[in-house]
């Protein structure tokens, strides 16, 4: 109807009808060359958009990650798993304690290990207890260790023949160190066998001690694995030795004989004392016999 009151041509044409100027529209930028999408593009587009419209609806809660295992600087080595819960501070602290137990000394010794025993320091003897020497013995002590103490003597050569004189007990009293000593380990050994003879004495050891100790060591009866020591080719003669101790016994030789055979036995004929010896400084001593008295040039 607009268009027929203003065209003059048409038949409805109005001359009191104002006329509307015609009004040029804005320009619009140019628009460029229409570009397709590639599949890979598509394919994403289409995938962000039911994720735009969920998270529209409702916010994403994000789940916990687990912390991976810190990797290390140095080669070959991997660090422990972490915690979510431990702060910087706490695995550093970890990392040096670790550090430092590698310094640490251990409490214990490691298991089978052995240890020695600790070693004294040297003693000097009383000079009863030494071989004998003439320039250090005052006397020759005389004592042999298949009979007991109380036959120790001392025996000096003179022009009436050999004099015998029995120790006293202030001879026997004596320290047995010039220090104080508890205990001592004497080491004998002699063929097959080899015996310790232990010494204790809380208030001291004295030569009383050391004699007492050794003549019990010899006078114990063999045990059935000591007999099974003694070789078959020898039996006759410890059985010698054996008899003519019984035969030499303070007591009647047939209630000897019924004890069986002692250490002392195994010994043969070289039952004297020849003093007490040490081999290493501080260590166990050794007991020394033989059955001849020693020749000395005087």
């Amino acid at each position: 109807m607009f268009k027929t009151k203003h065209d003059i041509g048409s038949p409805n044409y109005n001359l009191n009808t104002p006329k509307i100027p015609p009004k040029a529209l804005p320009q619009s930028p140019p628009l460029t060359s229409p570009r397709s999408f590639s599949r890979a593009e598509h394919r994403s587009f289409t995938m962000l958009k039911p994720s735009l419209s969920g998270s529209i609806s409702r916010a994403h809660t994000p789940k916990p990650s687990t912390p991976l295992p810190l990797k290390s600087i140095l080669k070959g080595k991997t660090s422990p798993p972490r915690d979510s819960y431990e702060s910087d501070g706490e695995v550093a602290a970890a990392k040096k304690g670790s550090r430092n137990n590698v310094y640490t000394v251990p409490n214990s010794p490691p298991q089978h290990a052995h240890l020695g025993p600790m070693k004294g320091p040297a003693l000097n003897l009383h000079w009863k207890l030494l071989p004998y020497h003439p320039k250090r013995s005052k006397r020759f002590l005389h004592f042999d260790v298949a009979f007991p103490t109380h036959d120790i003597e001392f025996r000096q050569n003179s022009s009436y023949g050999v004099q015998r004189t029995s120790l006293s007990d202030a001879d026997f009293d004596k320290s047995a160190a010039d220090e104080k000593l508890v205990k001592m380990t004497i080491n004998f050994q002699r063929g097959p066998f080899e015996w310790d003879i232990d010494v204790k004495r809380d208030k001291g050891i004295r030569v009383r001690d050391v004699f007492e100790a050794i003549y019990a060591a010899f006078d114990a009866p063999l045990t059935p694995h000591e007999k099974s020591l003694i070789p078959h080719h020898r039996r006759a003669v410890y059985e010698e030795a054996f008899r003519l101790r019984c035969k030499l016994a303070a007591g009647l030789p047939i209630v000897e004989q019924r004890k069986g055979w002692k250490r002392v036995d195994m010994l043969l004929h070289e039952t004297l004392f020849r003093g007490l010896t040490q081999p290493k400084s501080g260590g166990d001593w050794v007991l020394n016999l033989s059955g001849s008295v020693p020749v000395y040039d005087r």
